[in-house]
């Protein structure tokens, strides 16, 4: 979302508080890393956003004693539900207690609805559900007595995390994790703007791991929306962000587990055929091309040196000293905050329309992550003329993102092979080369012969 968008929504748009991470995480000290809610504001303008809440692309609905949908049952639910959340006197709903039902549920909406402009800006054009030939709005349920949560066809519903022994633990509800509900919506994305494979021979292994890898991306370019959480990053790196921090934690389920983390080690010869196992490369691919260019932008700007970006790399080669790497990011970071920050959210700003721009020309049929590589590599010439082609083949390269070995894009064609040298040239007589097939046989009757 560019940052003018950001301004106009703040004059138009309508207010909500939600926690940037789930506020059970804590610092080194026990104290709540977010121990606030922090104020968004979302596109519908007050009173655009009604009751539930809901507005003309979604809905909240908080349902009653509801078991999970699946494939026997769908929605929409039209069951018992406790009466929907109202906004404020001014159409707004940053009054909520954020010890309270309506909190939650507000939370949900607010949250998928900021991740739908996020993204809907960086398509530069509305995002079409991929459910619409059956429903006009996505059902958002919030809180359900469940240990999941999960996505599906026209809805978005969760329950709570899980405690120690595997138990539902009412403090930690999912609706609230931001990183979890842009993972979930990212799927929705991928299905409207990829679409699904058509023919049943495919298997979708790639395919799968797509889906995992971009619900990872939309929740990190999402969560750096967060003023507050680019600043913790930035304080806490110094710009030196290719290393283990809160980014990378997506969907951080306590302080000690994660779901997937995107900086990772990573290539195709270390994962199999799990969507999520066979995420990490991709996403880790991915993941460093951000943060190339934004470190290729503080060279550009003098902020640090080349060849401080060329050791703090995650290429083959960089055995280094970390902690001297970490001494140059400080010593360049310090007075330099603004700038700093400046160019990581235009790395953000460029990954989300390189993503943007590649999941709209991909084709679902048969997709490999070869096939995604030189999807990204031809929108980034739509976007900068092929200014990143470098950092973004590097990338993929050390995570062994490639054609596959049977590929016929690797099949070699010499002139022997083709026909067109003069030792395999055919003869009168000696029949044809095996690349060239024999014409086919011509029979003339005077009935085909035109008088």
């Amino acid at each position: 979302m560019s940052l003018e968008l950001d301004r106009r929504l703040a004059e138009t748009g309508t207010r909500f508080r939600i926690f940037p991470q789930p506020r059970f995480l804590t610092k080194a000290d026990g104290s709540p890393l977010f121990p606030e809610p922090e104020t968004i504001v979302v596109a519908p303008s007050p009173g655009a956003v009604e009751r539930g809440p809901a507005d003309d692309r979604m809905f909240v609905v908080d349902a009653i004693g509801k078991l999970p949908y699946n494939q026997f049952f769908r929605p929409p639910w039209t069951g018992a539900a406790r009466d929907p959340v109202l906004p404020g006197p001014d159409g707004h709903f940053d009054h909520l207690d954020p010890d309270t039902r309506e909190f939650s549920a507000a939370t949900m909406y607010a949250t998928v609805r900021r991740v739908l402009d996020i993204w809907e800006d960086y398509f530069g054009r509305p995002i079409r559900w991929h459910f619409e030939s059956d429903f006009a709005r996505l059902e958002l349920i919030p809180l359900i007595e469940w240990n999941n949560a999960q996505s599906g066809y026209g809805f978005l519903e969760f329950g709570f995390g899980r405690s120690a022994t595997g138990t539902i633990d009412h403090s930690r509800p999912f609706c609230e994790n931001f990183d979890v509900l842009c993972h979930e919506f990212g799927h929705s994305v991928i299905f409207a703007e990829v679409g699904v494979p058509a023919s049943p021979l495919d298997e979708g292994i790639d395919y799968g791991g797509l889906h995992e890898s971009s619900g990872d991306l939309a929740a990190i370019v999402a969560s750096l929306h967060f003023h507050s959480v680019v600043d913790m990053l930035l304080d806490n790196t110094k710009g030196n962000l290719l290393t283990i921090n809160g980014l990378d934690r997506v969907g951080e389920l306590s302080d000690s587990r994660q779901i997937r983390i995107a900086f990772n080690a990573m290539r195709m010869s270390d994962v199999g055929d799990e969507p999520h196992d066979r995420s990490l490369p991709l996403t880790g691919a991915i993941f460093d091309t951000m943060v190339e260019v934004f470190q290729q932008d503080l060279v550009d700007k003098k902020l640090i040196s080349d060849d401080l970006r060329n050791r703090s790399t995650n290429l083959p080669g960089t055995v280094h000293d970390l902690e001297q790497i970490q001494t140059d990011f400080t010593t360049a970071y310090a007075g330099n905050e603004a700038a700093f920050k400046e160019s990581l959210l235009l790395a953000r700003d460029y990954l989300g329309r390189l993503l943007a721009t590649t999941w709209a020309t991909l084709s679902p049929d048969f997709l490999t992550y070869h096939t995604v590589l030189r999807t990204l590599l031809d929108a980034d010439r739509t976007l900068t003329g092929g200014v990143n082609a470098a950092i973004i083949r590097s990338c993929f390269a050390w995570r062994e993102i490639a054609p596959v070995p049977t590929s016929m894009l690797l099949r070699q064609h010499t002139l022997a092979s083709c026909g067109l040298d003069e030792a395999s040239a055919p003869v009168a007589g000696a029949g044809y080369a095996a690349m060239i097939p024999a014409p086919r046989a011509v029979t003339v009757s005077h009935q085909n012969l035109r008088r």
